[in-house]
């Protein structure tokens, strides 16, 4: 089991908290890609995922990135002119802009999948209910948000293996590309809601809620987790002094 599964909801928690507010402090493209690094780095040591789920994660970050940053160059203002064809005329200042608010965007959705992906429901529920003393009602919420990201990703998968047996060619253009794209989402978003669906239907016909409620399991708060609570706060103080 990785180390990352055995950190209780809380801390990490206080981990994914952090990182959230420093990457949102800083402008700095320095200050970006060391969150970035630091959060790639702990995913690939902790997270436990196989090579198939990270080339997926990495078609999501890749597909919104590249899009998200030449948009972003093409429109924030700049006065020193890095790059010219025709016309066009890429900014030295756009670009460093364009690639922080990238990376910051690419820090955030890595971090709350590595969250969701190695956080079970059932612990999220107890430190909801049990510890932070919040009602059934948001912590059974949250529990089936969690759920929903890998589920998504395994029906994705799934998706994506029948488009492969049932395909003998595979798509050469990008019309082709999109069109499959777009069925494999299409096609897992749906499943998803339904499962999603069912899970809060059994839910409601459970009443939970409905009575006070004793609970069997306790979190435990290992060193490891801790530990990354407490660097991930002194790494967010260092970046609102610093960056």
């Amino acid at each position: 089991m990785s180390w990352l599964l055995r950190i209780d909801p809380l801390t990490k928690g206080v981990w994914l908290l952090s990182t959230g507010l420093a990457v949102m402090i800083s402008m700095k493209v320095e200050w970006q890609a060391g969150w970035f690094l630091a959060i790639l780095l702990i995913a690939l040591s902790g997270s436990g995922w196989t090579a198939q789920r990270w080339r997926l994660v990495s078609l999501w970050i890749g597909g919104f990135a590249l899009p998200l940053l030449l948009f972003q160059w093409l429109v924030l203002p700049g006065d020193t002119p890095w790059l010219t064809a025709g016309k066009l005329t890429l900014t030295r200042e756009a670009g460093l802009q364009s690639a922080a608010l990238t990376l910051r965007a690419m820090t955030l959705f890595l971090s709350s999948l590595v969250y969701a992906g190695t956080t079970a429901p059932r612990d999220v529920v107890l430190a909801m209910s049990r510890y932070l003393r919040l009602p059934d009602r948001f912590a059974y919420a949250a529990a089936i948000a969690l759920r929903f990201v890998p589920i998504l990703l395994a029906e994705t998968a799934r998706i994506r293996h029948a488009e492969r047996l049932r395909r003998l060619v595979p798509p050469h253009s990008m019309a082709e590309r999109l069109e499959r794209l777009q069925r494999v989402l299409a096609g897992a978003a749906a499943h998803t809601l339904r499962r999603v669906q069912d899970i809060a239907t059994a839910m409601e016909a459970k009443r939970f809620g409905a009575a006070p409620r004793t609970y069997r399991r306790q979190l435990i708060f290992a060193a490891p987790g801790i530990g990354l609570a407490l660097a991930s706060v002194l790494g967010a103080a260092a970046t609102w002094w610093c960056g």
